[in-house]
């Protein structure tokens, strides 16, 4: 049954999907988009937008087909691979970070951007049951933007994402909001019947 659950969200579609995601992560991820609004300029980089990308498209292949009988079986089955198919959602839209560092310089710091990455990702994923997976990520990539950008204007404002003059990772923040997206897609099975009627 839950090798039926588990064919039902197209893991394997989602597997080479993050695979594929890893190449262009190694191949685009460590340039940098640079704010300049204000000095001094702001730079984020690539890979945390390949990482949103990634958690969006896997969102996508891996939603449930099977969300309403999922709904009316009530089984804890059903909503355990949810709550587990998002956190793997989540790791392997991460792993965009570590598969860029060997690229790096020695001396760069990273684990930032892997804090980052987290709170990207798992925003993404809070927000799919709540949203289209597309809008979802959308979404988030408008508010990593703008993050780039308040950072650059108003350098002292708190912000869930770090860049680099801070690099001192949320990792706090991250973690709630990878248990919170757990959790919602285990209490909805992925998707409200909202976002249902969307798909």
């Amino acid at each position: 049954m839950t090798r039926v659950l588990l064919l039902s969200r197209s893991v394997h579609w989602g597997l080479s999907t993050a695979v594929a995601m890893w190449c262009l992560a190694v191949l685009i991820g460590r340039r940098a988009i640079e704010i300049d609004l204000s000095f001094p300029p702001t730079k984020v980089v690539v890979v945390e937008l390949c990482v949103v990308v990634t958690a969006t498209i896997l969102a996508i292949v891996t939603r449930s087909r099977f969300w309403a009988w999922d709904r009316v079986a009530h089984g804890a089955r059903s909503r355990a691979v949810a709550g587990v198919v998002a956190g793997l959602v989540i790791v392997l839209s991460v792993l965009c970070v570590p598969v860029v560092v060997p690229w790096l310089p020695t001396d760069a710091a990273w684990t930032w951007v892997m804090a980052n990455a987290l709170v990207l990702s798992a925003t993404v994923l809070l927000l799919v049951p709540l949203l289209t997976p597309l809008l979802a990520g959308a979404v988030v990539t408008v508010l990593w933007f703008a993050s780039a950008i308040v950072t650059n204007v108003a350098p002292g404002v708190w912000l869930p994402l770090t860049n680099y003059r801070d690099q001192d990772g949320h990792w706090v923040v991250a973690t709630v909001l990878v248990v919170a997206a757990v959790v919602a897609h285990a209490r909805t099975c992925g998707m409200t019947a909202w976002t249902h009627r969307q798909s």
